[in-house]
């Protein structure tokens, strides 16, 4: 799904572009719909909007799991960064929004992209899968499980692939009990001690699903971030 930014004036900016990525424990039968409150809010900003779908795994997920679903997340990152010529698309204004399955791969999906977006957002995204295959997480061995043993979680897994060299910000609901917060805290710690540009927000009070929701203090982080990251020289 592609809506295009508003139409700007001569000399004017563009505004922000944003790149949605669904979560849903990378499975069917999930997709960007679920994404949809999110979307209305992005276009009612007048910002650019992709709302992205994905390879999943299971018997009608379309043939997803390494290193599909990986690919998707990145080739659709490449598109919108490298073709902006007819779209009006400005490359550094260019930002990645993931929630759970979906920040895990706005995150590597940014890191891996031969142009990389100016900001990479996971929301209750799980940055470590080492540690739930071995907690015994079914989707992650779903996911990774073509993935080659001796690469599998420097392919797969976040933390495993600092640095990013990508300015990423993780934004957690304290209340989650889905991904733990301590994905996000734990992350942005490693990350900056691999000397990325990194910053997590633990939102008291909020659950997993509640960044879903446009009304939640999780999207009014993401939102804040962003135009703090262009208000120099743009309004939204």
């Amino acid at each position: 799904m592609y809506r295009s930014p508003e139409r700007r004036e001569k000399g004017r900016p563009a505004a922000p572009t944003i790149v949605l990525l669904h979560g849903g424990s990378w499975s069917w039968p999930y997709n960007r719909w679920v994404m949809w409150l999110l979307a209305r809010d992005v276009t009612r900003r007048g910002w650019g909007l992709f709302n992205v779908d994905y390879r999943r795994v299971g018997r009608f997920g379309g043939g997803g799991g390494w290193p599909e679903t990986f690919d998707d997340a990145r080739t659709a990152i490449e598109l919108i960064t490298n073709d902006t010529s007819e779209l009006d698309i400005d490359a550094d204004r260019v930002v990645v929004v993931g929630h759970s399955a979906g920040g895990h791969l706005a995150l590597i999906g940014s890191a891996t992209a031969n142009i990389a977006p100016a900001l990479a957002v996971s929301m209750a995204g799980p940055t470590d899968l080492e540690r739930m295959w071995s907690n015994g997480s079914q989707p992650v061995r779903d996911l990774t499980a073509c993935a080659p043993e001796s690469s599998r979680w420097s392919s797969t897994s976040p933390i495993h692939m600092l640095p990013l060299d990508v300015p990423t910000l993780c934004v957690h609901g304290a209340a989650d009990t889905t991904v733990h917060p301590r994905h996000s805290t734990a992350f942005v710690e490693a990350a900056r001690s691999a000397g990325d540009v990194a910053e997590a927000v633990l939102v008291p009070g909020e659950t997993h699903k509640d960044a879903l929701k446009p009304t939640s203090a999780i999207w009014a982080v993401v939102v804040s971030a962003i135009l703090d990251r262009f208000e120099s020289d743009t309004h939204v």
